[in-house]
């Protein structure tokens, strides 16, 4: 039995919630102080996933809703993980407990036109010659190919 002892590991069980202060403010805000917000929360140790779905798209607010919108399900995931500190985060900095966290997936407006994916190099050359000529002039100046 005494040789069983050294064998046992003590396993300590993990903080599972941290205690959250409750804000009962109902402060303003707007798109502007949320951006602000999330981009201090942005340099406090997120993964760089995070940090790509918090910058592509600016976030919208509604009353007391900010809906963040993320490009695909990875991200809605690592989101949904993150959504009560953020919820927290957001909360705590606008001084309103009232706040309402929504992640939604983004959809591109087409206006009725289909969207052109640039994915060969020749493909992106052509759509910079058609914002500005000026580039298949210094392409033949310098005599570039584009592969």
């Amino acid at each position: 039995m005494a040789e069983s002892k050294d064998y046992v590991e003590i396993r300590s069980i993990p903080e599972v919630q941290k205690i959250e202060k409750k804000v009962k403010a109902q402060d303003p805000f707007d798109e502007k102080s949320v951006s602000s917000v999330l981009s201090t929360f942005i340099d406090s140790s997120v993964g760089e996933a995070v940090k790509v779905a918090l910058t592509s798209h600016p976030p919208k607010v509604n009353g007391f809703v900010v809906t963040i919108e993320v490009d695909n399900e990875f991200l809605m995931a690592k989101m949904n993980e993150l959504h009560q500190r953020i919820l927290s985060y957001l909360a705590e900095r606008l001084n309103n407990g009232y706040i309402t966290l929504n992640i939604e997936l983004y959809k591109e407006t087409d206006d009725g036109k289909e969207k052109k994916r640039l994915f060969t190099a020749k493909d992106k050359f052509e759509h910079f010659m058609e914002l500005n000529p000026a580039v298949g002039e210094l392409k033949n100046l310098f005599g570039l190919e584009i592969e």
